[in-house]
């Protein structure tokens, strides 16, 4: 009997608020005020929510337009990079047009002093006075064959830079695209040397590649 009115007791002590009672009555919270509390926590939380959505939002529209901008650049580029490819192959197509001319002229000049060498050789006793004009027309001819042989030299060189300096714009726009900018750096370096030898389209593109 004893033990069935402590046990009781026990079990009435645990269920018991220990829990000291506020110094200050005033501060506890009453149900409504709690309410509000929460309430206003609630709309505090749904604004800032908000706030976070609506900039995500406008950051969205912003990383659109950049990336739309910078396709339409990247178009433009390609569009202007093609058109200047399309020039230089033009010109070197003329360039060697010209080449294949000044080989003809330099063949037929050959072949024109061989035979006047042959005529002064033949007549070298019986027009020695002709025989001083012809040499002299032969040295000229000689004369005209180094220029033209030194035109024919510096226009094929002129057509190889002129095509592998493109090809380094080329890779050099590809490089600029990947943001490799320290393999960018030596493209550039080597066509500075050449860069005479583009268009001004392709001098507009390098001059924005340095200055990048």
């Amino acid at each position: 009997m004893n033990d069935a009115k402590e046990k009781e007791q026990v079990q009435n002590g645990l269920l018991e608020d220990h829990t000291p009672a506020p110094s200050d009555p005033s501060q506890v919270l009453s149900p409504g005020r709690r309410s509000a509390l929460v309430t206003y926590l609630a709309i505090l939380f749904a604004v800032a929510f908000l706030f976070v959505a609506l900039t995500m939002s406008m950051e969205s529209k912003r990383l659109k337009m950049m990336n739309e901008a910078l396709e339409n650049s990247s178009q433009k580029t390609s569009a202007s990079l093609t058109s200047s490819i399309t020039a230089l192959q033009e010109e070197n197509r003329t360039l060697s047009s010209d080449k294949e001319e000044l080989s003809a002229q330099l063949t037929a000049l050959e072949e024109e002093l061989e035979q006047l060498q042959n005529t002064a050789k033949e007549d070298q006793k019986e027009y020695s006075t002709k025989m001083s004009q012809l040499n002299e027309k032969i040295r000229t001819l000689e004369t005209d064959k180094t220029e033209l042989n030194t035109q024919i030299e510096a226009l094929t060189k002129k057509v190889e830079h002129a095509v592998t300096v493109s090809e380094l714009l080329q890779q050099a726009i590809e490089l600029d695209d990947d943001g490799n900018m320290t393999e960018l750096e030596e493209v550039l370096k080597q066509i500075e040397p050449f860069k005479d030898l583009l268009s001004p389209s392709e001098l507009e593109i390098y001059e924005s590649l340095t200055v990048d």
